[in-house]
């Protein structure tokens, strides 16, 4: 019998609500549906039906089967729900869709045939097992020459999807069926106009979408099947085989029917048909069951693209004439938020608009909305952190705070700037350690004891300054390798260590040390307990527990148990397969999660828009609102899936999921809420303000104003400076007056000033792709044959081909089966590529030409600088004049747009090339080289089997800009300035050096 005291708790609660509240509360018999938007009060309406359906019927706690989506939800619920009914609570089965499913598992393991006696796949297996599959099979699309591994994670997050929306391979293949007959209705070639005679752009699109799926639909059956031999599972395979288990086991369907009497979803707009199926089929005993969902389309932001409306649709198509609630009544925020972020997803499609209804403040709060113009990003992020500040001081709690920003990587950048200030900072669910400075610098610690002559490694862990190597001693050692003196060779030779100038040796013989004892431990010990007696020998334990406690335990600790874990159940050997374990996850993209350690619960809150979801906060502040960042190009579409019932295009499937997430993050606020947005990144690049921010001008946000922030803005006050006492101007002077600027080098800056510093000051050694020793083949190949023709007059037969190309890839440190790939791929190109090579030869040729000139500066104190190039093939007329520079490129080919740098995420290094070497020549005291024909000549055959060349005609505007880039680039070298620059992770390679360096 239930207590009178929670019943009078219950009967309060009841008393509180308003008329759609009580109206989804006492609704209990029947389908119904809450449309229930932000701050409206749904987990307060869940938790008391499921209280009222225990008082008005005789139906029992544990007949009640309450699902939600997080743990964190279920815990949620249970309290509130506990506040009503009291231990009572505790017999109600509210669980995740995945612990219900394992609850079932527990109770029917013979109606399981692949879970039980099974156990999940681990990332690494799956990934392993995509790559296996398509090592075995001839997949033309899913296999790229460029990067064999491209669609790995893409193949694995589509079968992911499709067992989410419960689509099985004989579903997918009717799927692609009709892809093909909708194929045989598109026209596919162009009747009349320009284009007559060639296939049609929107033919080829959708033939490459249905080759694509037809390779994808081999490998979802071929993975299931190697699944099954494997005894492995994946976590949506727990849903999906207890649908089956309910479909072809009729005892256990009605034993669970009999079971749940009532059913109730919360967060449905995010449930996916796999789960829907999974309710439905409890629920389907009855023509009108007692299924109860809540949800709020414009919240919907964990499905598959534009798949958000298909819940409500199924809902209604399934459970015809049931009962549909909107709760308007929002009891969080101000008016003018709700307006602002209603205007966000607001929509005439007829499909959207009922479920789109504006919100209805409850209460009227002092509000500010307002928007942030900044010129640099690194001013707006200062900012950021000084708005923290502000609301402190005005009385607002750290807790009630919180920076909602799109990617992790924003999340660590802000988390960093604040605690920065002492400022107590929450950083949102689990960090990726994999990402972590401090974790870059075990791998390369580890990578230096297992090889020996990584010399890559090597000069990035000396920047260590827990190895106590002073930077004079550091940028001395690294600026003596050459070609004839390896790094290696050096630091294990104390007299050509002083040879070299050399002030500390007793630091290089004390590191040496430490490796000669670890790779002697390797035989004995563990990698677990290398790796310990590394880590602590080192003084890397000491120092960074020094720098940051908390945060270096979280990362040491979790690296630690998972090289333990992995070689206690003999996932890994040794340090060696440990690497290549964490290799194949960053380059997966597969997080190594690690939560955060909290210091206090009074934190600001920084977080990801996702992990913003159910939370609410006095202010909100919403930064980097640019279009790459907030904006509709965050997913590529590679595949086709049958996961979206209503028609629309891929592109504005993406952005609505987008504006949905923007939606959600705005309200979080209940009367603050901040845009900030910058007109320029660390890079230089111009930035563009979010779409969803133009789209909501004229909404009474408030524009404040900037310039006194700006004018005030100090940035070696908000960052550490970058120059280190030896790495000055001196030595940078002295490198860039010996070896000066090649086409490559001054790209390497045009990236970065660090890129240039670390690559081509200090030259860091760096290891060759196989993609880059695949090109380096290529164009050695193509140089042999253009001298046999112009000594022979012929091209040279296919054998010989073969056989240069053979002796110059056995020279490449490449595996057995890299070798047969390279010469597979490169004698295909070489060959295809022949005749369009023959067409254009002549007798007046050169190859791999080097040239060099001296440009005049300006500078009083550095008045030229080198200029080098070295030219693929150089074309002359009859008069012996450079008619044509021919730089030849392998690899995918690329638009002109892409060439130029006029298209997203291209820095137009192929044309800046191009104008370089117009440049050089131009500079040449002979005028027959001076010369700007330039041509890009893409050696791999297309998809079709044509070869692409892209000509340009240099113009002296061209050449007068660059030279005037190279110009300024000098005068930041000469006096220092690109010490200052901040490194930027998203542009330079060695962000982790430079901040290393500065410590």
């Amino acid at each position: 019998m239930k207590k009178v005291k929670e019943i009078s708790v219950f009967d309060q609660a009841l008393s509180k609500l308003n008329p759609a509240q009580l109206e989804a509360v006492d609704n209990i018999e029947g389908p119904v549906m809450v449309i229930a938007g932000p701050g409206t009060g749904k987990t307060q309406i869940l938790t008391l039906r499921i209280a009222n359906i225990l008082k008005r019927t005789d139906t029992r706690p544990e007949q009640v089967l309450a699902l939600t989506f997080t743990e964190s939800g279920v815990k949620a619920m249970r309290s509130r729900l506990a506040a009503f009914i009291g231990v009572e609570a505790y017999r109600v089965p509210i669980h995740t869709f995945h612990s219900f499913a394992g609850e079932l598992i527990r109770k029917y393991p013979d109606s399981y045939k692949n879970i039980v006696g099974g156990r999940p796949a681990s990332d690494l297996e799956k990934i392993t097992l995509i790559e296996e599959l398509l090592e075995a099979g001839s997949y033309r699309r899913l296999r790229p020459h460029g990067d064999h591994s491209y669609y790995v994670k893409p193949i694995l997050d589509a079968i992911a999807t499709m067992k989410k929306e419960n689509i099985s391979p004989d579903k997918f293949a009717t799927f692609i069926n009709q892809q093909e007959r909708d194929l045989e209705q598109i026209e596919k070639i162009h009747e009349k106009g320009a284009h007559k005679g060639k296939v049609r752009g929107e033919y080829l699109e959708a033939e490459k979408f249905l080759e694509r799926n037809k390779e994808l639909l081999n490998i979802y059956q071929l993975y299931i099947n190697q699944l099954h031999q494997g005894r492995l599972f994946d976590f949506e395979d727990m849903i999906l085989d207890t649908i089956e288990a309910l479909e072809n086991n009729q005892e256990m369907l009605f034993d669970v029917q009999e079971q749940y009497l009532y059913i109730l979803a919360d967060e449905h707009q995010d449930v996916n048909q796999s789960q829907n199926r999974l309710m439905e089929l409890i629920a389907s005993y009855h023509d009108k069951p007692n299924i109860f969902v809540v949800g709020d389309e414009k919240q919907a932001i964990y499905r598959f693209q534009g798949a958000s409306l298909d819940n409500f649709l199924y809902f209604s198509d399934i459970y015809k004439g049931a009962k549909i609630i909107t709760l308007t009544s929002n009891y969080r925020s101000d008016q003018k938020i709700l307006d602002v972020a209603h205007n966000s997803i607001a929509t005439d499609d007829p499909l959207l608009k009922d479920l789109r209804v504006p919100l209805q403040a409850e209460q009227k709060l002092s509000v500010i909305v307002s928007q942030q113009n900044f010129s640099h990003s690194a001013i707006e992020d200062s900012w950021v952190v000084q708005q923290i500040v502000n609301h402190q001081k005005s009385g607002v709690p750290y807790d009630e705070m919180a920076i909602i920003v799109r990617t992790n990587r924003e999340v660590e950048k802000f988390s960093k700037l604040l605690r920065k200030e002492n400022i107590p900072t929450l950083p949102s669910a689990d960090g990726d350690v994999l990402e972590h400075p401090i974790t870059l610098q075990i791998i390369n610690l580890i990578k230096v004891v297992i090889e020996p002559k990584n010399e890559q490694a090597l000069a990035e862990l000396l920047h260590a300054p827990y190895l106590g190597i002073p930077t004079p001693d550091l940028v001395t050692f690294l600026s003596a390798r050459n070609i004839g003196t390896r790094l290696f060779d050096l630091i294990e030779s104390e007299a050509r260590l002083s040879e070299i100038g050399i002030k500390e040796v007793f630091a290089f013989n004390k590191f040496i040390n430490l490796l000669k004892m670890a790779r002697q431990y390797q035989i004995t010990k563990n990698p677990a307990e290398v790796t310990e007696y590394l880590l602590r020998e080192s003084g890397f334990i000491d120092y960074v527990i020094k720098q940051d406690t908390f945060e270096s335990i979280r990362i040491i600790r979790r690296l630690y148990d998972e090289l333990e874990s992995m070689f206690i159940k003999g996932e890994i050997k040794n340090l060696t397969s440990f690497l290549k374990y964490l290799d194949t996850c960053q380059k997966y993209k597969i997080p190594l999660l690690a939560p955060y350690v909290g210091t206090t619960a009074k934190a600001v809150n920084v977080m990801t828009a996702h992990k913003s979801k159910g939370l609410e906060f006095e202010v909100v502040i919403i930064p980097h609102l640019t279009d790459n960042v907030w904006g509709a190009n965050q997913r590529p579409n590679l595949f086709k899936l049958p996961v979206v019932k209503h028609t629309a295009d891929s592109k504005s499937l993406i952005e609505d999921d987008e504006r949905r997430l923007f939606y959600v993050s705005m309200t979080r606020a209940k009367r603050v809420l901040q845009f900030s947005f910058s007109n320029q990144n660390n890079d230089g690049r111009e930035l563009v303000l979010s779409r969803f921010l133009v789209a909501l001008e004229g909404n009474k946000i408030t524009e404040e104003s900037t310039t006194n922030f700006e004018d005030n803005f100090r940035p070696l006050d908000s960052i550490k400076k970058v120059c280190a006492p030896s790495l000055d101007t001196d030595f940078l002077r002295l490198s860039l007056s010996k070896r000066g600027w090649s086409a490559t080098s001054f790209n390497n800056y045009s990236k970065s000033p660090w890129e240039y510093i670390y690559k081509n000051a200090l030259r860091i050694p760096t290891i060759k792709t196989p993609e880059l020793q695949f090109g380096s083949s290529v164009h050695a190949v193509l140089e042999k044959i253009i001298r046999h023709f112009n000594e022979e007059g012929k091209m040279p037969k296919e054998t010989a081909i073969n056989d240069w190309l053979k002796n110059i890839l056995s020279v490449n440190s490449v595996t057995l089966e890299e070798f047969t790939r390279q010469h597979e791929r490169g004698l295909k190109a070489v060959l295809a590529y022949l005749p369009v090579l023959q067409k254009s030869l002549t007798t007046t040729m050169r190859t791999e030409y080097s040239i060099k000139a001296l440009l005049k500066t300006g500078i009083e104190d550095f008045p030229e600088v080198l200029l080098t190039g070295n030219f693929d093939r150089l074309d002359y007329d009859e008069q012996g004049r450079v008619v044509k520079v021919v730089d030849y490129k392998t690899g995918k080919t690329k638009t002109r747009g892409e060439i130029e740098g006029t298209t997203k995420n291209s820095q137009g290094n192929y044309k800046r090339q191009l104008v370089f070497y117009a440049l050089l020549l131009s500079l040449q005291p002979d005028e027959k080289f001076r010369c700007t024909n330039g041509v890009l000549s893409f050696v791999e055959p297309d998809s079709k089997g044509n070869i692409h060349e892209e000509v340009f005609n240099i113009t002296k505007e061209e050449i007068s800009n660059l030279k005037s880039e190279i110009i300024e680039a000098t005068q930041q070298i000469v006096s220092g300035d690109c010490l200052q620059t901040v490194c930027d992770s998203e542009n330079c390679s060695f962000c982790h050096l430079v901040e290393l360096l500065n410590k």
